[in-house]
């Protein structure tokens, strides 16, 4: 997969992710940064940070991302569900990849001699046993209780099930380490710059951080599954677009850039009124047209300011008949021109809730006909005419790998949920459940 995110740095994707997954869920959200913060100063303080263990921070931050369906399709109640469903999700559509392998035990039962330390399975299910544990004192701590009211707690909680092991070594950490609550109860947020601060500077490489921003996208296909493929051929087009007219590299970057994120403030839109099976009329449309304003806010103070003008003025038409400044032509950059054009393309080419998929002739003939009246740009409709085949064709591989990562996602998910074997370490076990192949077990 190609980069386009060399002129931004991994402390602008981070910021960036926690900004979207706080707008599906927010107190998952700061509760899993609370919890990475510990983490961090756990592993500090046992001197057990290294290449390895330093991505616990990260899964700690993405502890509950598999829940986040926002059609319930994956019940927060049964912790196997949910903890297959984070694995699976992390492990195809993240940079995580196997190193999310700790999740697929979070909230999970501590089980003695169930896993040999031998056992490849030992370190996810230690380290998944020790989320979860960490995630409870973050539980207790929103309950306000005193450092020894929680040290009491976590030894008396019999009903967790947690590694007892772990157990003495997070009190002990604890009294030795007092600031660290100190610090997780501070006004200032210091917790929250540390903990986004060190997952910033791990080594992730430019693809890693791209594939931090697909990974937006596919948490957005949670909460509606046709925009996925909308915003991929949108970037797709539009870069190749901006390649045509001859723009220098940097801008043809922040274009892609502003192609991926254009839509992200539909997360803001009621699912009623986005996945309406027809024409939106009267206050229901109103309601939409506020994504692009919507966009404009998650992205202010992540990305740089051409990016979130591009990203925002997709909905602008040369002629002030657009939304939602009615700007002209002479307002217009040639990146929202571009953009403009990449996403009327993709809406006619991508089957939506209220529409099947236009024909190639039809979307070349709507083009033009928006062009001649004076809408979009007719030099970019021309290019993008001219060079049709190889630009769709660049968008559909776009396309068919991105819906690939996540078909395989959810074909795992389905696997997992079925593992008797995975079940075993819950306490939400069905005994219903079917087993699965051998081959097709995570153990």
């Amino acid at each position: 997969m190609e980069s386009y995110l060399k002129n931004y740095d991994a402390n602008t994707i981070i910021k960036y992710l926690r900004k979207v997954l706080q707008e599906i869920d927010s107190t998952y959200v700061d509760s899993s940064i609370k919890c990475a913060f510990i983490m961090k100063r756990y592993l500090e303080h046992y001197e057990l940070m290294d290449e390895k263990t330093s991505k616990l921070v990260l899964t700690c931050f993405l502890k509950d991302i598999g829940t986040f369906y926002l059609d319930k399709s994956v019940p927060r109640d049964n912790h196997a569900y949910a903890a297959a469903s984070t694995y699976a999700f992390l492990r195809y559509c993240s940079p995580l990849g196997d190193a999310a392998r700790p999740l697929l035990f979070y909230k999970a039962m501590w089980i003695e001699d169930k896993v040999d330390k031998d056992d490849p399975t030992y370190f996810a299910y230690y380290y998944g046993l020790l989320i979860t544990l960490i995630n409870q004192l973050v539980m207790y701590n929103y309950q306000e209780y005193t450092l020894d009211q929680m040290i009491d707690l976590l030894k008396n909680d019999m009903n967790s099930h947690f590694n007892p092991e772990q157990v003495r070594k997070l009190t002990r950490f604890l009294k030795k380490e007092p600031k660290v609550l100190e610090t997780l109860n501070s006004k200032s947020n210091l917790y929250l710059y540390e903990t986004t601060g060190f997952i910033s500077k791990l080594p992730f490489t430019d693809e890693d951080l791209l594939s931090f921003i697909y990974m937006t996208n596919f948490s957005f296909e949670f909460h509606n599954n046709e925009t996925l493929a909308h915003t991929v051929t949108t970037a797709e087009i539009a870069k190749e677009l901006a390649i045509l007219s001859r723009l220098p590299q940097s801008m043809v970057e922040k274009i892609y850039l502003a192609g991926l994120v254009h839509d992200i403030g539909k997360l803001r839109i009621p699912r009623d009124i986005l996945c309406y099976p027809g024409k939106l009329e009267g206050e229901a449309k109103e309601i939409m047209a506020k994504h692009v304003v919507y966009t404009k806010e998650i992205l202010q103070n992540s990305f740089s300011d051409d990016v979130i003008k591009i990203a925002s003025n997709h909905h602008e038409r040369l002629d002030g008949t657009g939304y939602p400044q009615g700007l002209f032509a002479i307002d217009l950059s040639i990146g929202d021109k571009i953009l403009m054009v990449a996403d009327v393309a993709s809406a006619l080419y991508c089957k939506r809730s209220y529409k099947s998929a236009f024909s190639d002739e039809e979307i070349m003939d709507i083009l033009e006909e928006w062009a001649d009246a004076g809408k979009i740009d007719s030099r970019i409709v021309n290019h993008f005419i001219d060079h049709y085949d190889e630009i769709m064709a660049k968008a559909k591989d776009s396309e068919n790998l991105i819906v690939n990562q996540f078909n395989n996602m959810k074909k795992r998910y389905e696997a997992l949920i079925q593992d008797e074997e995975l079940h075993s370490f819950f306490n939400d076990h069905d005994d219903s459940t079917d087993v699965i192949d051998d081959e097709d077990s995570p153990f």
